[in-house]
């Protein structure tokens, strides 16, 4: 692991994690840091798991020179926080919920407020949730405005 700390990104089993996976890469290159993808999938997907979607995000995460980790749980805010527990995280990457979504981000956040979460939209822009002050990232061809969340007193 890098002396900087790591980021994760968390994705689902679809295409779009391609585009977390790129943008984690180039945050973890501007920072210095580690990166790692993680996807945790509801229990009953681990009898049949869509392994096309599954082996294209893991070529994504290898060509960004980062380990992914699948894991099957049905209480995956519970897992993320166990599998960043320890670690130096910097920021923990995810895309913005679907209309079909379950509360994933709601539970992360009602389970470890302090977690550094960044919510990326489709165009690469980054928020996080809490007070925010806003700051300016370049990302390598792409420009992201990032909310970083301020300590509420």
């Amino acid at each position: 692991m890098s002396e900087n700390g790591v980021i994760i990104v968390c994705v689902t089993p679809q295409q779009s994690g391609k585009h977390l996976i790129a943008c984690g890469r180039r945050l973890a290159d501007a920072h210095g840091c580690a990166l790692r993808i993680v996807s945790v999938l509801p229990q009953k997907q681990s009898f049949a798991p869509d392994l096309s979607v599954l082996e294209s995000l893991n070529e994504a995460a290898r060509e960004s020179g980062a380990e992914m980790t699948v894991c099957f749980s049905d209480s995956p805010a519970d897992k993320v926080c166990e599998i960043v527990r320890g670690t130096d995280l910097k920021m923990l990457l995810a895309g913005f919920p679907g209309k079909n979504s379950t509360n994933f981000l709601q539970s992360l956040h009602e389970k470890q407020a302090d977690l550094p979460l960044w919510l990326i939209d489709g165009d690469g822009t980054g928020y996080t949730i809490g007070n925010a002050a806003r700051r300016d990232v370049s990302l390598g061809g792409t420009y992201c405005v990032v909310l970083q969340s301020k300590p509420v007193a």
